[in-house]
């Protein structure tokens, strides 16, 4: 790359070397000259080396200063460099083309030498002021596009941070959706199954915008999972998760949750609100109830604070729909809020729709009342529809923890049998659990902790007229024991691989099995299916 000369570069252009003199005469030592003998070498040179100035010629064999000032202009490396045109015509008719040309001047041959340097000094100081105009646009163009892909990048870890797939399931249908404000906000859904029967759901709004408030969101996604892997009470889970925010909040930050646990068997929702919008319910029908408790103060405020819980039933083709305060305080042009109360009355006039109709209209309801404004808010919605005639049972659970001792193992299984005692459970089944207790139990305690220490592992187990489920929640390291490949038992024992067999054993004894690694924590759900009339497993 050529290094640009200290002294503006000018470019004369002219078939007659003694015009070409006359102006390095006039113009050096002020200015770097460089001359070209024809149209094409002018060509190259502007091409090549970028002039500040060019004096150009009209009459030249092959190619007249016209064609040449058309190239120029035409050519995005050189069509802005300032074209002054040198001619012995004074006809109006050719100023006139070389202007609708592109070119930026006139002067008369012979030239005046107090007139070309002024007109040159001229077009030198406006091309300089130009270019120093156009370097500070791109440097604000540069830095403008590193904003937005700072915003692109914030929005996209924001989106990665949500559930990207639907419940497998025929009992509920679900959608959510958030539609990020400009700027980086707070807003968050998260949904999953903490056991076969029970989903767990979340709405968070973090109170202002930027990379603060992301983080803090994320922070507080985070942590509502990892309590919810190995809690089931709504109320505790915020309990836990807002000790922990508001133990160490220098600036202040808070957010509101609304965290619910549905039973999509039986259609009951166990839910905690921590002062967030109140969710609707849109019964069959199109009757609209505001799920109006609130059970606590914004999440990240009040330390040690206990949150409490509220129960409601969901009914077949029942609606329940949780939303940001995006939705209801978006505003128009009037500075009008679309408000609680269009949102109701909107929701109530939809009819029987699913979750995810529902969540569409109400996005266009509110663009159409928006009317063009700018989105000054994330605007996010979960809605999840109950799909079959709630089932109706007594529920019966049993919860230990231990800590990784073999010893304690005979503990669990002591508590069971009094359990199953209690709850008439059949013999049959407490000894198969029993079993599955020692297989597993006595497999994590061995295995899970190579780096030894202290541990707690959780054991769950909910009793209905129809199954039996466990869960076992241990902190080990990551290991599923049904990835395996179960052993050949038609084989000798001396021609059988070591292992599998206890596995084996606890996958003979259960109807399903399934392992999952949540927020570093090592879940594993047996299900028994059970007998009806005499409790007996099938």
């Amino acid at each position: 790359m050529n290094k640009k000369p200290d002294k503006p570069v000018v470019l004369a252009v002219d078939d007659t070397p003694e015009n070409l003199d006359v102006v390095k005469g006039i113009l050096v030592p002020e200015y770097t000259v460089k001359v070209a003998p024809n149209g094409k070498v002018a060509l190259k040179i502007a091409q090549s080396q970028a002039p500040d100035l060019i004096l150009l010629d009209i009459m030249m064999p092959e190619m007249d200063g016209y064609e040449v000032c058309r190239r120029l202009k035409s050519n995005t490396t050189t069509a802005d460099i300032p074209v002054i045109f040198l001619t012995a015509k004074d006809q109006t008719a050719d100023e006139a083309e070389g202007f609708d040309l592109g070119a930026a001047d006139y002067i008369l041959k012979p030239v005046n030498p107090p007139i070309l340097r002024a007109r040159v000094a001229t077009h030198v100081a406006l091309k300089q002021r130009t270019d120093a105009l156009q370097k500070a646009t791109r440097a604000l163009e540069r830095a403008n596009a590193r904003m937005e892909q700072e915003l692109n990048a914030g929005k996209d870890i924001q989106n990665s941070m949500l559930p990207d797939s639907l419940p497998e399931t025929d009992e509920i249908t679900l959608f959510a959706q958030m539609n990020a404000a400009r700027e980086v906000g707070g807003d968050f859904f998260d949904y999953f199954f903490i056991s076969e029967d029970e989903l767990y759901f979340c709405l968070g709004d973090v109170a202002g915008k930027g990379v603060a408030s992301g983080l803090f969101m994320a922070m507080t996604k985070t942590l509502l999972k990892s309590r919810a892997a190995d809690d089931r009470q709504p109320a505790s889970i915020m309990t836990r998760v807002n000790n922990e925010l508001s133990a160490d909040n220098p600036s202040c930050m808070f957010i509101t949750v609304f965290l619910g646990i549905l039973n999509t068997r039986s259609g009951e929702l166990v839910y905690t609100n921590a002062g967030h919008n109140p969710p609707l319910i849109i019964r069959n029908g199109g009757a609209v109830e505001i799920v109006g408790d609130v059970h606590g103060p914004v999440v990240g405020v009040v330390q040690e604070f206990a949150y409490k819980h509220s129960t409601l039933h969901l009914q077949q083709s029942d609606v329940l729909l949780v939303f940001s305060d995006g939705v209801t305080e978006a505003m128009n042009p009037a500075d009008e809020l679309y408000s609680d109360q269009r949102l109701q009355s909107f929701v109530g006039e939809q009819g029987n729709i699913g979750p995810e109709e529902l969540i569409i209209r109400v996005r266009q309801s509110v663009d159409e009342f928006a009317d063009g404004a700018e989105q000054a808010d994330d605007i996010t919605l979960l809605a999840i529809g109950f799909e079959h005639e709630p089932a109706t049972f007594e529920t019966h659970r049993f919860d230990r923890s231990i800590h990784n001792d073999l010893a304690q193992i005979g503990m669990v299984n002591e508590d069971f049998k009094t359990f199953c005692t209690s709850i008439d459970l059949s013999s049959e089944i407490e000894t198969k659990v029993n079993i599955v207790f020692d297989e597993l139990l006595s497999n994590i305690i061995s295995f899970a902790y190579p780096a030894g220490g202290e541990h707690h592992i959780r054991v769950q187990v909910e009793c209905t007229t129809e199954r039996l489920t466990i869960i076992v929640t241990d902190e080990g390291i990551p290991f599923n024991p049904f990835a395996g490949p179960n052993p050949d038992i038609t084989l000798s024992l001396k021609e059988r691989n070591i292992g599998g067999l206890g596995i084996l054993i606890v996958k003979s004894f259960m109807d399903k099995f399934l392992y999952h690694r949540r927020s570093g924590l090592n879940q594993v759900t047996l299900i028994k299916y059970l007998d009806k009339e005499n409790g007996n497993g099938g």
